[in-house]
């Protein structure tokens, strides 16, 4: 019933637009159809990429015009937001290539990325290389193991998120009020 209703409603269109934002179930679930024979695998991976590019490209520009307002009305705190951005430049090549598989920091990281000043062509190099592997893995990955990875996502995004938000958010609160 599920698999039927996929076929007749989840298509490339609809697999871009949800590339813009998150997007690795919408991956998964079109591996899934590429296998049997529903959707063309040649097709998903420039399909998503495309879209992850120009969503990701938008929210690094977004931060990079009004970040910084959002963050200091967030923190608070100048100094905080400005070490906070300092780390960032230091040490944002390598989490652009892999923030993606990181669920519930991908907007968030993009946004402080592009208040913090970080250069351009080297977030839009990074993030060519990122983009591919998530495109690349997630399809992949839901064509192999399908309907078995997809349920896995759900059920790590539903009962994980909040535990590695929590994570995230006491590293974020301990690297940022030491002086």
């Amino acid at each position: 019933m599920i698999l039927s209703f996929l076929v007749a409603h989840f298509n490339y269109p609809i697999l871009f637009v949800w590339s813009l934002f998150e997007g690795e179930i919408g991956l998964a679930l079109a591996g899934m159809l590429a296998h049997l024979g529903h959707l063309r695998l040649e097709l998903i991976i420039p399909i998503t990429f495309v879209g992850a590019m120009i969503g990701d490209t938008t929210v690094f520009w977004l931060g990079r015009c009004c970040g910084d307002a959002l963050l200091e009305r967030f923190t608070g705190d100048r100094k905080r937001l400005d070490r906070m951005e300092a780390w960032f430049r230091r040490r944002g090549s390598w989490l652009i290539v892999f923030e993606r598989f990181i669920y519930g920091t991908h907007i968030p990281f993009l946004l402080m990325l592009g208040s913090a000043g970080y250069g351009w062509w080297k977030f839009f190099l990074l993030e060519l290389l990122g983009v591919s592997l998530w495109a690349a893995t997630f399809t992949g990955l839901g064509y192999l193991f399908g309907q078995a990875f997809v349920d896995l996502l759900v059920l790590v995004q539903k009962h994980l998120s909040i535990f590695l938000l929590m994570i995230l958010f006491f590293f974020f609160l301990r690297f940022f009020s030491e002086e």
